[in-house]
């Protein structure tokens, strides 16, 4: 493990992290900044801690409708491949 700083909305954080996920922990850690600092510029009245917890809802929104849309995708394609398999079972059984 190893010892990585980040900074979320002007604060610096020391995360423990595996040396072959730093590069990864950084874009993340970038990516909540991105989202914080553009929900408190647009809000400067609300607290850090409301900017927290709404940029992490947004973050959780984004993941479900990324899941969402991954399962669309599986299910179409389980279907195409189901369809697929009929097609080379009947042209097969049509050969003989």
């Amino acid at each position: 493990m190893k010892s990585l700083r980040v900074e979320i909305l002007g604060r610096s954080y020391t995360l423990r992290v595996r040396a072959e996920n730093q590069d990864m922990t950084r874009k993340l850690a970038e990516y909540v900044d991105t989202k914080m600092t553009v929900f408190r510029d647009s809000h400067p009245e609300q607290s850090d801690t409301t900017a927290a917890v709404i940029t992490a809802m947004a973050i959780a929104e984004e993941l479900f409708l990324e899941r969402a849309t991954r399962d669309q995708v599986r299910e179409s394609v389980d279907s195409e491949l189901t369809e697929l398999e009929h097609v080379l079972a009947d042209a097969l059984t049509a050969r003989r």
